[in-house]
């Protein structure tokens, strides 16, 4: 008996105009608002300062960008930062981003290139703005700038947004990493970043238990002409949490192994969605006593409408001493 073949024709069902842009206004725009986040997003501070973001992964919170100052120190900087994962726009969060002070736009010329720096706070998603404390933390003086001594600086910043096209003159160049060794000197320098570095619990707040420096990684055109390093690895909390942190790591100063600056960033991202940042600044002025004196700052996204001093947390002396 021939099998008889049964079609059923299927209904097409057309979503009406109106939902068909609700659905495309409420899935589309917030997708891509999470996958840009703050990238190619240019900001100006108060004494004519630029930093763009040129690249940020939201998946993860980490982003990189450049820095430009025409007062102080005078160039084109790194920036390494980062962010709680898929950070919304419309809502306050934390932002933390470390800058290496050897310029990427020429040879360094001045002790700046010995210095990094954090800078710590909040998106302002109503006046489209940062919010940051800056921590420079200098290894050495440089006088050119009235800095006569040693030690971990803040200062208040506020970063309004800007055009892209007024962050042009800054996008550009990042050295590429210096390949082979260094001299004796520069990878017993190395040799002593890496590793633990565990908090000295008698005289710092502790927060952040341990340094765990994995990943070095120099950057510069050459070891004599190094703009900074590359750091990675773990941070351990009081609470028994582990977070990855990055950031950036000065090249010591001459003759002085032991001298030198670094700056690191982490999240800690709860299930409640309460994120925060940790930032660390600080300096090795002391040859031979391995440890680093750091500036901690804790930054949460902004409580209410306008930036708040509780919106941060810090401490001002933080003492890691080398395992």
């Amino acid at each position: 008996m021939k099998q008889k073949n049964v079609y059923f024709k299927q209904t097409v069902n057309v979503l009406p105009p109106f939902l068909l842009w609700l659905f495309l206004l409420f899935f589309f725009p917030n997708t891509t608002l999470k996958a840009q986040g703050l990238t190619n997003k240019c900001f100006k501070n108060t004494f004519g300062s630029h930093a763009i973001i040129t690249k940020h992964n939201t998946e993860t919170g980490d982003f990189i960008g450049n820095y430009g100052s025409t007062t102080g120190s005078v160039g084109i900087y790194t920036i390494i930062g980062k962010t709680p994962i898929y950070p919304k726009l419309n809502v306050s969060f934390p932002v933390t981003f470390t800058i290496g002070w050897g310029t990427i736009a020429s040879k360094p010329l001045d002790n700046s290139q010995y210095w990094s720096s954090t800078m710590s706070g909040s998106y302002d998603p109503n006046s489209k703005q940062l919010n940051l404390l800056n921590v420079i933390s200098a290894p050495g003086p440089y006088l050119n700038v009235s800095i006569f001594n040693p030690g971990n600086l803040p200062q208040s910043q506020t970063f309004k947004s800007v055009s892209q096209t007024d962050c042009e003159n800054i996008t550009n160049g990042t050295p590429i990493e210096t390949p082979g060794n260094g001299s004796l000197q520069d990878q017993n320098y190395e040799k002593l970043l890496k590793g633990d570095w565990i908090v000295d619990s008698k005289n710092s707040y502790g927060l952040v238990k341990k340094i765990n420096i994995i990943n070095l990684v120099p950057r510069g055109n050459s070891y004599p002409n190094l703009r900074y390093y590359e750091v990675a690895g773990n941070l351990s909390l009081s609470t028994g949490t582990e977070i990855p942190f990055k950031g950036i790591a000065s090249p010591h100063l001459k003759e002085q192994v032991n001298s030198f600056a670094i700056s690191i960033v982490g999240t800690v991202n709860p299930k409640n969605d309460d994120s925060y940042n940790i930032a660390l600044s600080g300096i090795s002025t002391e040859g031979g006593s391995n440890n680093i004196k750091m500036f901690l700052t804790k930054s949460n996204g902004m409580k209410s409408d306008t930036p708040e001093i509780d919106d941060n947390q810090i401490s001002t002396r933080e003492i890691f001493i080398k395992n």
